[in-house]
């Protein structure tokens, strides 16, 4: 049978992302796409996301948005994902002597007492727009205590990191300054922080970013401000989208949510199914460093290959009605969403930490959920959910 092909330009991928991967997945394990093989099956995405002769797109993804120069070429060819190989290694084990389980352990008590600040807001209104009402003010919250910020700088880097989040979207190119602007901000106000905590270190994680050390190296300052970044960045953008499409998808299933209220000890379980179910990323695309073959496909140096943990996600052949929304699953087999090998998202622990803690609290706090208007979902991103999301409290 024929791979199938898959527009992933087109607006009806957009609305029905999950209808698309599951008519080409009966095709074949991969489909095509306009910038190349998207694979579909999870113990393919599962094997790619671990093969050797895949490594990260990198620069590749602004050399086709005709991006050559510039702060936004400069902060991205020395991000964390866009390494390979032993500058990859030497970072990360850096950053986890920073960023242990003990670290994001400590942070579940702040992470509770702020979801249920934030949600005393919605139990007053009753009809709200979740995004703008908890999703981002959580994000920012969370992810500014972790990096000891003034709140009062808040608002500030919300919207920076706003404008960044258009540089993993089909608006690359088009909106190549107002990116730029949002990468300035963040910079200098990294900068401003690691000068700070140089000075005056405490017990956030910029302080022991500053501090970690393995076998004598350390990170330098160009380093330091790009980790800095990224962080602020992916935590903000990726935990708003991914509360909002957790709360999007609970206002449709009911019952999980009153289950969840009644029995919060569930909350790893819901954790874990919402990330498999509606996850907010949808998986990077990798670029063959050299030939080989995979699956009875022939690869060529420079192919692009995209492992989508979307898809893998909700394959039938590893997880039972996979298109059905269960926080009582029993699972042979973990979700993908936070990928695998040597670039497995170096957040995880943290996501899941601020899943586990807040959706019990919003269950207990707001007893019923249900849409009160339609949702506005990203079109064209790589880190997907709603941007508006109407809902109120019965």
């Amino acid at each position: 049978m024929t791979a199938a092909f898959i527009d992933t330009y087109s607006a009806g991928y957009d609305d029905d992302v999950h209808g698309a991967h599951r008519q080409a997945r009966e095709a074949d394990w991969y489909a095509t796409t306009p910038m190349g093989v998207m694979a579909l099956r999870y113990a393919e995405v599962n094997s790619l996301l671990k093969d050797r002769h895949l490594g990260e797109l990198g620069e590749r993804a602004l050399l086709m948005a005709g991006i050559t120069d510039g702060p936004l070429w400069d902060w991205w060819t020395i991000m964390l994902f866009s390494q390979d190989g032993p500058e990859h290694l030497r970072l990360r084990r850096l950053i986890a002597k920073a960023f242990t389980p003990s670290h994001i352990e400590g942070q579940r008590r702040f992470i509770a007492e702020l979801a249920d600040r934030l949600a005393d807001r919605l139990v007053d209104e009753g009809t709200f727009e979740f995004v703008s009402t908890f999703a981002a003010p959580f994000a920012v919250g969370a992810i500014g205590h972790l990096l000891g910020m003034d709140p009062a700088d808040h608002e500030r880097f919300y919207q920076a990191s706003s404008d960044l989040a258009l540089a993993f979207t089909g608006q690359l190119g088009e909106q190549r300054e107002r990116i730029e602007g949002g990468l300035a901000v963040l910079y200098d106000y990294a900068d401003a922080l690691v000068t700070d905590r140089r000075r005056r270190p405490g017990d956030d994680l910029v302080s022991q970013l500053i501090a970690a050390e393995e076998a004598g190296d350390r990170l330098s300052h160009d380093e330091l401000l790009m980790l800095i970044t990224i962080l602020i960045f992916g935590g903000l953008d990726t935990t708003q989208c991914q509360f909002a499409c957790a709360l999007s998808t609970f206002a449709d299933y009911p019952d999980q949510w009153r289950l969840l209220a009644a029995e919060p000890g569930r909350a790893r379980q819901a954790a874990e199914e919402i990330l498999r179910y509606e996850p907010a990323g949808a998986g990077a695309p990798r670029v063959a460093t050299t030939p080989f073959e995979f699956g009875g496909l022939s690869l060529a140096e420079g192919d692009i290959v995209h492992p989508s943990t979307l898809a893998a996600n909700r394959d039938p052949r590893t997880f039972a009605d996979p298109d059905v929304f269960d926080i009582t699953r029993e699972r042979d087999s973990t979700q993908l969403t936070f990928g695998g090998g040597f670039h497995y998202c170096a957040g995880a622990a943290l996501a899941r930490a601020e899943l586990e803690e807040a959706l019990p609290v919003l269950a207990r706090r707001l007893p019923v959920v249900v849409p009160a208007g339609p949702a506005e979902w990203r079109k064209l991103a790589s880190i997907r959910g709603p941007e508006v999301l109407p809902l109120a409290v019965e």
